[in-house]
């Protein structure tokens, strides 16, 4: 049973949402809580849908990194918990994260990559899947600049922050259970791997983005000294 009310867990978790960052020691501190208090996960996801109306555009990423740290750690104890409640309203979420403005013009590669690992999960149902590659199908996007009114220190910051995330989420691609013979790992990727099609453009162009942004990186970097 959980050991807090309702009003108890709110305020604690709404505190951490108001001191989100992208850094992932933040990302996997907002997760452990909403999975350690699932029973009150209605109450968890009206605090990040508040949230997530009253702030700017460019750190709506951040809630979005924690809704896919509770989904996909949801994913692996086999919890569907959080991924019903959210199939209403996630196509939404994600819209809200890039809208067509220069700041939501920047959070659309990482979307992508975070779209795309929802699917390689099957953390939504086909439809769920086919509105968001429509919803991004219509957006393209670009590395952090000045235009999307964040900061020079706070572009560093992202991007820096963005390519921990990448290295995490390519070693976790590759987790498989240490008992798991290989012929069962082979399986699962060929029946869910798919023809190339719309997505597997998109995830090639997110790859290039993060390229590109590690260029940035450098670029500034170099410049600083």
């Amino acid at each position: 049973m959980d050991e807090m009310d309702p009003f108890e867990a709110r305020l604690i978790f709404g505190n951490m949402l108001d001191n989100m960052t992208g850094a992932q020691p933040m990302i996997d501190r907002v997760s452990g809580f909403a999975l350690k208090h699932e029973g009150m996960a209605d109450d968890l996801l009206d605090c990040i849908a508040d949230k997530l109306d009253k702030l700017a555009v460019p750190p709506r990423l951040n809630l979005l990194f924690a809704i896919d740290a509770i989904l996909v750690s949801a994913n692996r104890s086999n919890s569907q918990t959080w991924a019903d409640l959210l199939k209403k309203s996630i196509v939404a979420k994600v819209n809200a994260v890039i809208p067509e403005t220069p700041g939501g013009d920047t959070n659309v590669p990482q979307v992508r990559k975070v779209v795309g690992g929802w699917r390689r999960r099957s953390i939504f149902d086909k439809g769920i899947m086919e509105k968001l590659d429509r919803l991004l199908a219509k957006r393209s996007g670009g590395a952090a600049s000045s235009e999307s009114g964040m900061r020079h220190e706070e572009i560093l910051k992202r991007i820096e922050e963005d390519r921990e995330r990448h290295k995490r989420h390519k070693e976790d691609v590759w987790i498989r259970p240490a008992d798991e013979v290989p012929e069962n790992e082979l399986e699962l990727y060929w029946e869910t791997a798919s023809d190339f099609n719309d997505a597997d453009w998109q995830e090639i162009a997110v790859e290039n983005d993060e390229y590109q942004q590690e260029r940035q990186l450098a670029e500034m970097t170099r410049r600083a000294i």
